[in-house]
């Protein structure tokens, strides 16, 4: 793996290990002993492994470590007995002799050790609480994302189709789980408790060995689980290549900037910078939004108050939404990997193509409203912004994770920051009077 991606790896781990699992742009695939497993994508592998062992663990009991336990059987003949030592099993005959009546045997009777099944009850439990966590989480990014993948492209229903199989595969998940678990009840016939105990003695079978060899993975997710895929698995996880990881990467460190100037969110942000949405953040009662993968659709409004008039669908990676004097305003920021002129001067054209719900006005003359500023962000060595136009609409922000300077980007929110305080102050001195 070349330092570039490993320093987005890096650094996207720090934040959340959440943005390192594919997204909907994924397509490249990275060995897991890369160290890049996502803990969402390594609990629905140990979900796979545990729910599919679980048939052989319970045959394994009934069949080789059935243990054994002796019974006694009474009889009324002596055959193959033994003399009772109960008073009662004896009577007197007509002569008044005391003969036995019943006769005993001792029988053995093949049973199934309870022990492992708690034990193994306990380990379903465990990944049926850790994917509740999941599926809690990762539903409420799906639903926020959704809100912003509007349109009726193949590029919209193809994001769509991606978010509703990301859902299918946590209920897919939680089926296994649930199944898996009625068959060990069913197995046991009683009330089973779930024990943490390793049973002793341990079934020597060979699916009970292979469960006793990940039994801390499975016990201790947080620090196992993506060693576990990588031992047991020895596959790949997909990850979102490249430039989806480092479109990520600018979005940790545009929040973390804002955040830097005083900003606050109320809310968790992984989601929206995992599959796209809203980050809503607070400073001195204004508020203004960054926008992620926002899908723009022809003449229909955006939840953002913006939509796209001359092409059929528009999709910025990042726009800012701060108050202005006739409503909203916003800003661009649309990261590229590569250092190319043209393609950085081109994020330029969402000026033309994106435009505010509302008109502004000028002169008493009703006006179209677009984005104030649509700039890129490339890994470009330098220690200050590079203006492509003398107004400073257009631009690029250098980005370099090998060699992170954030004073550029600093200067370029910095803008932004006193624009929409000063606005937000305006609107709410306007209001009172």
């Amino acid at each position: 793996m070349n330092l570039f991606l490993q320093k987005l790896i890096d650094d996207l781990k720090q934040f959340s290990t959440d943005l390192l699992a594919p997204g909907l742009h994924s397509t490249q695939q990275i060995p897991t002993s890369m160290g890049t497993v996502a803990s969402t994508t390594a609990l629905l592998k140990a979900i796979d492994f545990l729910s599919a062992l679980v048939p052989q663990l319970i045959t394994e009991l009934q069949t080789i470590d059935v243990t054994h336990k002796w019974v006694v059987h009474y009889s009324n003949t002596p055959k193959q007995a033994l003399f009772s030592r109960r008073a009662s099993d004896y009577q007197q005959d007509a002569n008044k002799r005391v003969l036995p009546a019943h006769w005993v045997t001792i029988l053995p009777v093949s049973q199934m050790d309870t022990r492992p099944l708690r034990w193994l009850l306990y380990l379903l439990d465990l990944q049926k609480s850790s994917l509740s966590k999941v599926y809690n989480r990762t539903t409420k990014y799906i639903e926020d994302s959704l809100l912003s993948q509007q349109g009726k492209s193949s590029y919209a229903e193809n994001d769509r189709a991606t978010l509703l199989s990301m859902q299918s595969r946590l209920d897919e998940a939680d089926a296994k789980l649930s199944h898996a678990r009625l068959t060990l009840l069913k197995l046991a016939q009683q009330r089973l408790v779930p024990s943490p105990n390793i049973p002793y003695p341990y079934p020597r079978a060979a699916g009970w060995t292979r469960l006793r060899r990940f039994s801390q993975q499975l016990m201790h997710p947080d620090d196992y689980l993506p060693g576990f895929l990588q031992t047991l698995l020895n596959g790949t996880v997909e990850i979102a290549d490249t430039p989806y990881l480092y479109q990520r990467w600018c979005g940790v460190k545009l929040l973390q900037t804002f955040e830097t100037l005083g900003w606050i969110r109320h809310v968790e942000a992984t989601g929206a910078l995992f599959l796209g949405g809203e980050i809503c953040l607070y400073k001195s009662d204004v508020q203004l939004s960054i926008w992620i993968e926002p899908r723009f659709s022809k003449r229909k409004t955006h939840p953002s108050g913006f939509s796209c008039q001359s092409v059929l669908e528009s999709h910025p990676d990042y726009l800012i939404v701060t108050p202005g004097p006739n409503g909203v305003d916003a800003f661009i920021l649309d990261p590229t990997t590569t250092a190319d002129a043209d393609i950085r001067n081109s994020k330029g054209r969402y000026l033309s193509i994106i435009e505010a719900q509302g008109m502004g006005n000028i002169a008493g003359v009703p006006v179209v409203r677009h984005p104030l500023r649509a700039w890129s962000a490339a890994p470009l060595h330098s220690s200050r912004c590079e203006l492509q136009d003398s107004n400073g609409q257009t631009g690029t922000v250098p980005m370099h994770p090998l060699n992170w300077n954030s004073e550029p980007l600093r200067e370029w929110v910095q803008d932004i920051d006193n624009y929409a305080i000063a606005w937000g102050r305006f609107a709410r001195l306007a209001n009172y009077s």
